[in-house]
């Protein structure tokens, strides 16, 4: 396990977090030694927008409650926990706001960058922003510069769009959780939510990386829908 401290806070990488990543970015697929440099700046840029979007939570948590926050990065993402945190509802709601506002950031950075200093090669190529948002590998094919900014993008366009969903333990799920009173109200929600994303996932996209995710959060909300006293 790695760990360091960044801004005062204690940071842990588990290795199933570089592992995932890894098999994220196409580990898997490569045939040559050559071939590693795609899933390595992959996992740089995943590694890069998983932690700004849990320092978000963080930074945003000590400075509203105090205590003393620590951050864990782990197979599919990270988790911020807090000890001593004193924080009103409000506060906790930025909180929770705050990560996905870092990896949106991150990823309006990206297009700026790009759309100032690669735009040329990407009009040379006949490429669009839309293609940089929904596939890396095609800029893969062009230069490792603009596969990265396009990891970056597609991180901090979709992810942060799928983090604000309400769905149960997604930031979105744990936001209405601060102002709906009723766990079963959240959980459900969860659920419905959860359902209809992955049907509409699989019905435009065709793939079935989103609709496992989905249906596993509706599993889980479900269950914890069933457990929930009110």
């Amino acid at each position: 396990m790695i760990h360091f401290t960044l801004f005062g806070i204690p940071v842990y990488i588990r290795p199933s977090f570089w592992v995932v990543l890894a098999i994220f970015g196409g580990a898997l697929s490569i045939n040559s030694v050559e071939g590693l440099i795609y899933p390595a700046l992959f996992v740089i840029a995943g590694f890069v927008a998983i932690l700004s979007h849990e320092m978000g939570h963080a930074l945003v948590g000590r400075r509203l409650g105090g205590g003393q926050q620590t951050i864990v990065l782990e197979l599919f993402g990270g988790l911020t926990s807090s000890h001593g945190m004193q924080l009103t509802r409000g506060g906790r709601a930025l909180m929770i706001l705050a990560g996905p506002m870092m990896t949106l950031l991150l990823g309006i950075i990206s297009l700026w960058i790009t759309w100032n200093i690669v735009a040329p090669v990407m009009t040379a190529h006949n490429l669009t922003f839309w293609d940089l948002a929904i596939s890396p590998f095609t800029a893969a094919a062009i230069s490792p510069q603009l596969y990265i900014l396009s990891c970056l993008i597609m991180i901090g366009e979709w992810w942060t769009i799928l983090n604000l969903l309400p769905i149960y333990p997604l930031d979105g799920g744990q936001l209405i959780a601060q102002f709906i009173r009723s766990p079963k109200k959240v959980f459900m929600t969860g659920f419905i939510t959860s359902i209809i994303i992955g049907l509409l996932s699989f019905q435009l996209f065709h793939g079935y990386f989103i609709p496992i995710f989905m249906a596993l959060f509706a599993y889980s909300n479900y269950r914890e829908y069933r457990n929930a006293p009110f």
